[in-house]
């Protein structure tokens, strides 16, 4: 199976919307393409394709048509940038049936949830977080194993502020489409109470879905 990777820059609407589309139709025919965007902002100019064309195919042909596109890059608040290249776009792409769309918080996230998204049969939106890309992170010899491969819509918790001496476990989502209700629901009953943190705007963000799902 052949693997087709592109990276759009700033090549204005007309190359986000070409690349993307593109991209598309090499999914319509086997093809496994990943599509970078320099940032998740410059999307917006391809974001028929995504929704309409990638999204939506799979149901509207009634399972005939599969589109394994991996759309991936930075997202979110950024160093130096103004503000129609820091916006987050979590809620946008969580909200269209058809798509996927891993966070990846640590290098064990991305490296995981990549191999499983370019291995997924529906298109996935991978939304990267640019002021991590700096950060270094421990990495175990399973992660740097070859086959290692994590489930999208699986998250996971620790208790990564007990050394502070605080008793609070903290969930990293991973997905947040499909959203693990189950691990956020199991971690709610030990305590009713839950604090959501994202960089979104706060008004229908991931947060509110969550709150009002188990408010």
């Amino acid at each position: 199976m052949a693997f087709v990777s592109t990276s759009l820059d700033n090549q204005g609407a007309s190359g986000q919307a070409g690349f993307t589309g593109i991209a598309v139709g090499a999914a319509y025919y086997v093809l496994k393409p990943v599509v970078e965007f320099m940032t998740f902002n410059f999307s917006l100019q391809a974001i028929d394709h995504i929704i309409n064309s990638a999204a939506k195919s799979n149901h509207m042909s009634a399972g005939q048509i599969s589109v394994p596109i991996v759309l991936r890059g930075p997202n979110g608040a950024a160093a130096g940038v103004g503000a129609q290249h820091s916006q987050c776009y979590a809620a946008w792409y969580a909200t269209c049936p058809g798509l996927k769309v891993p966070t990846p918080y640590n290098a064990e996230d991305a490296r995981g949830l990549l191999t499983a998204a370019i291995r997924d049969p529906d298109p996935v939106v991978f939304l990267e977080n640019e002021l991590l890309y700096g950060e270094s992170f421990q990495i175990s010899n399973e992660v740097l194993d070859s086959n290692f491969c994590l489930s999208i819509g699986k998250a996971k918790a620790a208790e990564i502020l007990e050394k502070d001496g605080i008793d609070a476990e903290v969930i990293n989502m991973r997905s947040i489409r499909p959203l693990d209700r189950s691990t956020i629901n199991e971690s709610v009953r030990k305590t009713n109470r839950l604090v959501t943190v994202e960089e979104a705007f706060p008004q229908h963000g991931v947060g509110a879905e969550i709150w009002f799902e188990f408010s």
